[in-house]
């Protein structure tokens, strides 16, 4: 005999296949390691998903100041409100062209973290920035408003 059981119904020539439980169980540890990895990335800024963790908060570049390399200059940045912490490091972006060194700050924080801040008792701090070319006669810009940045007279140890 080479046809259904019930002429019409080939749904029901053979009983129904379970899908079996260690699917289930497996399908929901990976679905547990992925709400596991996606808490660590959002609440201690750690693992694939850290930058959810992560606070970054712009800094305004005040001036500068060359050093006695000539293609390292020292940025004054302003530091926020409640300071920095001792772990915490200032980055600076810098974009050169032939008239121009546009400058940037921010500093990354850990979302849910607090420290002690530091340099409490000054509004600025001084950042080295190495630069490509010798600074020569081009001017240092902020990036944000394209305003550009006063010289410093006092010369940094760098």
């Amino acid at each position: 005999m080479s046809g259904p059981l019930i002429p019409g119904m080939l749904e029901f020539d053979r009983p129904r296949k379970k899908n079996p439980v260690v699917i289930w169980v497996l399908l929901g540890l990976v679905v547990l390691a992925g709400i596991v990895i996606l808490g660590l990335g959002v609440f201690a800024a750690a693992g694939p998903f850290r930058q959810l963790g992560l606070i970054t908060e712009k800094l305004e570049p005040l001036a500068f100041r060359p050093t006695i390399v000539e293609s390292v200059v020292q940025l004054s940045v302003a530091l926020p409100a409640g300071g920095l912490c001792a772990d915490e490091v200032v980055d600076v972006s810098l974009v050169q062209d032939v008239t121009a060194v546009y400058v940037g700050a921010s500093v990354t924080t850990p979302r849910h973290i607090s420290c002690t801040a530091v340099g409490q008792s000054a509004d600025q701090v001084w950042v080295d920035v190495q630069l490509i070319d010798p600074l020569g006669q081009r001017q240092v810009v902020r990036a944000a408003d394209g305003q550009v940045l006063s010289r410093e007279s006092s010369t940094g140890l760098g």
